[in-house]
């Protein structure tokens, strides 16, 4: 396969990325699981917290979604993303014994640019109900492996892993 070119992102721009596991399989078994991506989440935020804001988020059992701002003209974001998901992917082979060469992810994270406020609000919007999308729940406050808490100014368990730069009004 193919992987795509290395999308280029530009200063002050808002970005939808997005990825899952090949075939669809489920790739977050339990609570652990997640918490674990949050936590690479949170660690690689830090490093990057000069050029990458995280403004929404969801993990789902197969994929995971972000609305990323990046603050300069920089790689960061593909920093970011790579580094996430190449730590998960350690931790899932040596949890679940998976083969070394066992590829995770379909290719390389997805992207799309949120040129205009009304698409950010949207794409925001979509992302935190994706839950609900998915049928995985049908009240997203029961969800809480997304940024909706957070944004709707309510508190979340995962605010201490995790806490977004951005506020939602």
């Amino acid at each position: 396969m193919k992987m795509p070119k290395r999308q280029e992102f530009e200063e002050n721009k808002y970005y939808h990325i997005y990825n899952r596991w090949r075939y669809k399989q489920t790739l977050f078994h339990d609570r652990k699981d997640f918490q674990r991506f949050l936590w690479y989440i949170s660690t690689y935020k830090e490093k990057c917290k000069e050029d990458v804001w995280i403004v929404a988020y969801c993990i789902l059992p197969n994929h995971f979604h972000f609305v990323l701002h990046n603050k300069s003209s920089s790689h960061k974001i593909s920093y970011f993303v790579w580094n996430i998901c190449a730590s998960y992917t350690r931790y899932y082979k040596a949890k679940y014994t998976a083969s070394k060469w066992l590829t995770f992810f379909e290719s390389r994270f997805k992207s799309k640019v949120l040129n205009d406020e009304r698409y950010l609000d949207q794409c925001i919007h979509y992302v935190e109900f994706n839950p609900i999308k998915h049928k995985l729940t049908d009240h997203i406050e029961k969800r809480i492996f997304t940024s909706y808490d957070k944004n709707s100014k309510k508190t979340t368990p995962n605010e201490e892993i995790l806490a977004l730069d951005w506020e939602f009004v």
